[in-house]
């Protein structure tokens, strides 16, 4: 009986890892940073924090689902200007209806020929 209970218990809390983990956009960050051997929250000297610097982008994470990837446009710029390293913007996808989001991203970034690197990763499971 006690094992039953201890697993059913592990069962939750492995559960609710994996939960917290898919809507928490810094747990995605810090993993793209490691994989690119960046830096994870660097500080300006505004205090503003560019999500992932690498020693070439600067790059903002969001999520590919709402009005914030405009912002994401911004930010990058801004972090490049600040950094002298070229922007970046990791779109997460974690919701079906992402595609107009980034498909709009996209567009901007061509329309103005912006020199932002675009990354997209499927969070989903």
């Amino acid at each position: 009986m006690n094992f039953v209970k201890i697993f059913l218990t592990l069962s939750l809390l492995i559960g609710s890892v994996f939960v917290h983990a898919l809507e928490n956009e810094n747990y995605y960050n810090r993993q793209f940073c490691e994989q690119m051997s960046g830096q994870a929250e660097y500080r300006l000297e505004d205090l503003s924090r560019v999500d992932c610097l690498t020693d070439t982008h600067a790059f903002e994470v969001d999520w590919a689902d709402g009005s914030k990837v405009y912002e994401a446009i911004g930010q990058a710029l801004y972090y490049a200007a600040e950094t002298g390293k070229l922007p970046g913007i990791v779109l997460l996808i974690r919701k079906d209806k992402s595609d107009k989001y980034i498909r709009k991203v996209r567009r901007v970034i061509e329309v103005f020929e912006l020199q932002i690197e675009l990354i997209v990763l499927d969070v989903r499971n």
